[in-house]
């Protein structure tokens, strides 16, 4: 005779947390509660316990949405994380609706819903809190090195596994990203970032079809974690666990090692802590004999990124997320997403992108533009020259006032703290974008001089218009003025003070039209900088 419970009446969302958050549901009676909620759990943290719920929902790559398939994913989520984390995980609990309608834990009645049941963790060993308070050194980063290449030796490959590394079922994943993350745009990214994105991932497939196979063929496709961040790390005196597995779809999970890896690393980067997500990945690398490792990082940070910008999108599209906590979610969303942006335009490497060109070719809108999309910090020239005589940046300066700020000296010192700043900003391990003429040679190498002494990367970005463009935006100041002071009937002379940057080799250097409007040179720019950065991958990929 089968004694299974009879599955029938669900609970509304409501009366299912109104249950979860009373003490009297829980056997065990605890003190307090902290709820917690993703796009598709909720989190209850009853101590010494934590039950997590799945929401009935549907995303498409996650199907949560009937009893049967909930209970499936609750023992199957028990069974995967139990290889990592053993201790943790105690198993799935029904929630029961006796007679009255009353809900409670494995009691009387029928079965309408399950949660996985698991043994709390202290929250002083949680890596991302202990990165916070500066409680990770490199000998945490090294264990963490050891524990996963433990697990990647005993994890399955080979078969039906091997066969989600191909390139088809990769950008399956890929494509399905932006697909869903097309109603965002506007909100959480923009389209320049989107396209761009969108342009380097399916070039990166376009060039490197045999790096692919050879990934599969070698055996780096295997039964991994598929959600390897901060907050699944929990980092004790004697022991690791890291928790969380995805257990709601596999092709999430059957993935090439490089794709867990770089989502550690990428999580790393946006926590501020590019030097541990780097010697991560050199002594993951290392450890696992897998130099190839280095040629798909930024590829599998950028998808990282957008993946995490798009769950955080959603996260804050759930009606039960408060106003308050909506505006966190999408903050977060827009910084992962510049940080995919940043991954396939430049890489990971943190570098000084030098805006430069004549009077009115459109500098500063585009460098403001570049800094705004990729979270960076612009410093501009005319807005520091302003700031060390004590003026206003608005302010339309006179003749002798113009005269003094314009003057040799002031422009040297102008050069020198802009040339500081962003040399600073680079020593913090961030990228950084300098607007200002750099219409003299000896400027430049002034600045070349010390990123060559600082062994930091940089790129000179020139822009060019034609002359009307120029006049007439230069036109436009006398109404709607500009930190800058150039007026038109300064053009010629200022033009005649340029020097054309004919020292500077190709490979430092990008020309740039900005007659179109900012969007299209912008876009234009992007995909420029990222043909630029596959050349660099396809050349590690040669060797």
């Amino acid at each position: 005779m089968n004694n299974e419970k009879k599955i029938t009446d669900n609970p509304t969302s409501q009366e299912l947390l109104a249950f979860l958050s009373q003490k009297l549901s829980y056997p065990h009676r605890p003190k307090h509660i902290r709820f917690l909620q993703t796009h598709a759990s909720y989190v209850f943290i009853v101590p010494p316990f934590v039950y997590k719920i799945k929401k009935p929902v549907n995303f498409g790559f996650l199907d949560f949405s009937t009893l049967e398939k909930r209970k499936f994913y609750c023992q199957r989520e028990v069974q995967l994380n139990r290889l990592l984390c053993p201790e943790i995980y105690l198993g799935v609990v029904p929630i029961t609706r006796n007679d009255s309608g009353l809900l409670s834990f494995d009691g009387r009645g029928n079965i309408v819903e399950y949660a996985v049941k698991m043994r709390m963790l202290s929250g002083r060993f949680f890596f991302k809190k202990l990165l916070k308070r500066k409680r990770v050194d490199f000998l945490d980063i090294e264990r963490i090195v050891s524990r996963l290449c433990q697990f990647y030796q005993q994890t399955e490959s080979g078969g039906e596994i091997s066969s989600w590394g191909s390139i088809e079922k990769i950008k399956k994943n890929t494509d399905e990203n932006f697909e869903q993350t097309r109603a965002d745009i506007g909100l959480t990214l923009d389209q320049v970032s989107y396209d761009s994105i969108a342009y380097f991932t399916n070039r990166f497939y376009e060039l490197f079809p045999i790096l692919f196979e050879k990934r599969v063929r070698q055996g780096w496709i295997k039964n991994c974690h598929g959600d390897l961040h901060l907050e699944h790390i929990y980092i004790q005196p004697d022991k690791i666990c890291i928790f969380d597995r995805i257990e709601f779809n596999e092709r999430f999970r059957y993935i090439d090692v490089a794709s867990d890896i770089a989502f550690l690393a990428m999580d790393l980067d946006y926590n501020q802590r590019p030097d541990f997500s780097s010697f991560f990945c050199r002594r993951m690398a290392e450890s696992l004999n897998d130099p190839d490792l280095y040629k798909f990082l930024d590829f599998y940070k950028s998808y990282r990124a957008y993946v995490r910008g798009k769950v955080e999108g959603m996260t804050a599209k759930d009606p039960l997320v408060k106003n308050t906590q909506k505006k966190e979610h999408i903050e977060r969303a827009k910084r992962y997403f510049q940080l995919s942006l940043q991954y396939a335009v430049i890489g990971s490497q943190p570098i000084m992108l030098v805006v430069m060109g004549k009077v009115a070719t459109g500098k500063s809108s585009l460098a403001e533009h570049i800094a705004n999309r990729l979270g960076w910090k612009v410093f501009s020239s005319d807005r520091i020259r302003k700031e060390i005589a004590g003026i206003d940046p608005f302010k339309r300066t006179g003749p002798l006032e113009r005269q003094k700020i314009y003057s040799k000296e002031m422009s040297k010192k102008t050069y020198q703290e802009l040339i500081t700043r962003g040399i600073n900003e680079l020593h913090q391990n961030r990228g950084v974008v300098l607007d200002a003429t750099f219409g003299q040679k000896e400027q430049r190498k002034a600045l070349l001089e010390k990123l060559k002494e600082k062994d930091q990367s940089y790129l000179f970005i020139e822009l060019v218009a034609d002359t009307s463009t120029r006049e007439a935006r230069l036109e436009k100041r006398e109404f709607y003025p500009t930190v800058s002071d150039a007026r038109l009937e300064d053009l010629q002379s200022l033009d005649d003070l340029y020097e054309e940057p004919l020292e500077l080799p190709q490979e430092i250097r990008l020309q740039v039209s900005s007659k179109e409007p900012f969007e299209s040179s912008l876009k234009n720019l992007f995909q420029c900088l990222c043909d630029r950065h596959l050349e660099k991958l396809s050349k590690i990929e040669k060797q």
